[in-house]
């Protein structure tokens, strides 16, 4: 017997007939002789007490046929948040109004720099030609004519904006999904 035929042996379930040309071989192959040490470990473990019961079939079949008669109807479960859905996150990601915002400004800012301090410092101009002349005195008060002061308003505001669209669009699925439901 060689190591591929004391393989084969403990794959038919050690048949009594060729345990001592297994046995021997394992004796004399080191491999051999854990798989075949191994092997007798899990039929011991498997045929002492403590090995786990298998559960009763009546009672099995009993359950099942019972799940059958009553057209396999289960509870309905409510998720709270986030819904599983079958489309992968993150095309969920993608298509989410705030990552798409988010996408944006990151390749705006990574195109052009400083267009975010140009807009910002356009926007703060033209608010104050439309409000009160003392919004203007404020603004230099405020720190509102330095640049970094200007683009960190201006980040806060991007990121308010998509925060709400997140929350936009979280509402008018909802909407959505008790229409269809109704």
């Amino acid at each position: 017997m060689n190591c591929s035929d004391l393989t084969r042996w403990l794959d038919a379930g050690m048949p009594a007939e060729s345990e001592f040309a297994a046995r021997d071989h394992a004796a004399r192959c080191e491999g051999c002789a854990a798989a075949l040490r191994a092997d007798l470990e899990i039929a011991t473990l498997l045929g002492s007490e403590r090995a786990v019961p298998l559960p009763d079939r009546s009672r099995f079949v009993e359950r099942v046929m019972a799940e059958v008669e009553s057209g396999g109807r289960r509870e309905q479960r409510i998720y709270v948040w986030p819904a599983p859905s079958p489309v992968p996150w993150w095309i969920q990601a993608a298509a989410d109004p705030a990552a798409a915002l988010a996408s944006a400004l990151t390749a705006l800012l990574l195109w052009r720099p400083g267009a975010l301090t140009d807009l910002t410092g356009y926007l703060s101009d033209r608010w104050s030609i439309l409000a009160w002349p003392a919004l203007s005195q404020a603004k230099s008060l405020l720190g509102l004519d330095r640049p970094a002061v200007a683009m960190g308003l201006g980040l806060l505001g991007l990121f308010l904006l998509g925060w709400i669209s997140l929350h936009l669009y979280r509402w008018t699925e909802r909407l959505a999904r008790r229409s269809a439901g109704a």
